[in-house]
């Protein structure tokens, strides 16, 4: 028992070395049956591609209107929507159809935004604080007083993370960023996760 402890040890040792942790291998997407699952009031996407912003973000989903992660989406492009306010039609609706668009906060509300969004066929929207410094601060994105319904996803991100994710995108002219959307991180201590090395939490 003692011998084959020591080889345990070891090994883990030499995996943590190589970077092949244990909770790196836990950090996976969530499987149909668990795909809403919320670290304190935050769900996690990764991005795959491209490799410079090849983290783990932290989105926070809308309060009180649109949908919930209904299934996983591996491989999916987070596409800019244009205009990036998202307070009218979106113009690029074709390649944001079946797709994750991202939209920046301000101008108008964030449910006009998403609902620009859903009319364009996206599957969801994450929206991005205008304060590209923000790399702490969420907030609660609310309904509008309109009675306008919403069946897809809305998701708040920090906007140092939405800046950094489109300057990456932009510089190398790529149509979108490829991402894992959501991702379930039961087990996984928060401190041993990938995450952006600008942000905070």
């Amino acid at each position: 028992m003692f011998c084959k402890e020591k080889v345990y040890h070891l090994l883990t040792f030499l995996f943590s070395v190589l970077n092949l942790s244990d909770a790196d291998d836990q950090i996976r997407v969530a499987t149909t049956s668990d795909t809403n699952l919320i670290y304190g009031n935050s769900l996690f996407m990764e991005v795959l591609e491209p490799e410079d912003i090849n983290f783990l973000y932290k989105i926070r989903p809308a309060k009180n209107f649109g949908a919930v992660f209904e299934k996983k989406y591996t491989g999916m492009q987070l596409i800019l929507g244009n205009p990036y306010s998202g307070c009218s039609s979106l113009q690029n609706h074709e390649i944001v159809r079946d797709r994750i668009v991202m939209l920046q906060r301000g101008e108008c509300s964030f449910v006009t935004k998403t609902f620009h969004a859903q009319i364009a066929g996206a599957v969801a929207t994450i929206i991005t604080d205008n304060d590209k410094n923000n790399d702490d601060s969420t907030i609660d994105m609310i309904k509008d007083e309109t009675d306008r319904e919403i069946n897809i996803p809305a998701l708040f991100l920090l906007g140092k993370d939405g800046y950094m994710i489109k300057s990456s995108i932009e510089r190398y002219g790529l149509m979108g960023a490829t991402i894992n959307i959501p991702v379930n991180l039961t087990g996984v201590p928060i401190n041993n996760v990938n995450k952006p090395p600008w942000t905070l939490w």
